[in-house]
């Protein structure tokens, strides 16, 4: 899954649901960048109605949920989420020790962007099975895509449902590292650099040597 990610190059360190995020969509009114908030809530719920709100979608089953179904089929549902890393928590050795916050971005630091699905000013991002780096911490990522011509395509009205599922596979491995985050990140009250600073707290073994 994906619950907390950011986006350092417009001052974002601790990106979090139900926040106003930047995104990328394509529609009757032309592309452009537009503030969503994060969590999806359905064109037939009430935006009010907080748990219609879904922060991911799963890639394998989006041409089954009602919910994303018709978003994904149309290239104008189709949104692509601008970022620079994403955070996850990992498992100590020690149960008995809390969870410690990892985060994976490119090896260079590279902006890239999540594919994401929008309607009614709300979005989700997707997500695909982990590959080899992210499957030690968590079974799921984000679907991370480094590649402009993926962006492109994301968003290109000549792709149905069915040829838009076919760019959202895990991300190789050897683009991303991962590096311990601070505890910071744990409340999404905190922002700034300091959230990816491990030095704010004592960094288990493991994780350190990630």
């Amino acid at each position: 899954m994906c619950g907390r990610y950011t986006n350092t190059t417009i001052g974002r360190f601790n990106v979090a649901p139900t926040q106003e995020v930047p995104a990328v969509v394509d529609d009757d009114d032309g592309r452009r960048v537009e503030e969503l908030r994060w969590g999806l809530v359905p064109h037939w719920a009430k935006q009010a109605r907080q748990r219609f709100s879904m922060i991911n979608a799963r890639a394998e089953t989006l041409l089954e949920k009602p919910a994303y179904r018709d978003l994904v089929q149309r290239s104008a549902g189709r949104c692509l989420l601008l970022a620079d890393g994403w955070y996850e928590w990992q498992k100590p050795e020690d149960p008995r020790q809390p969870r410690r916050p990892v985060r994976f971005s490119l090896r260079g630091g590279e902006p890239f962007c999540f594919a994401g699905l929008w309607t009614a000013r709300t979005c989700t991002i997707v997500t695909c099975e982990a590959n080899a780096l992210a499957r030690p911490v968590h079974d799921r990522m984000p679907v991370a895509l480094t590649d402009p011509a993926a962006w492109r395509a994301w968003l290109d009205p000549a792709l149905d449902g069915a040829e838009a599922i076919e760019l959202l596979a895990p991300p190789p491995s050897e683009l991303f590292a991962v590096r311990p985050a601070s505890t910071l990140v744990n409340s999404a009250d905190n922002e700034g650099p300091a959230c990816l600073d491990p030095a704010s707290a004592p960094v288990p073994e493991q994780i350190a040597l990630l």
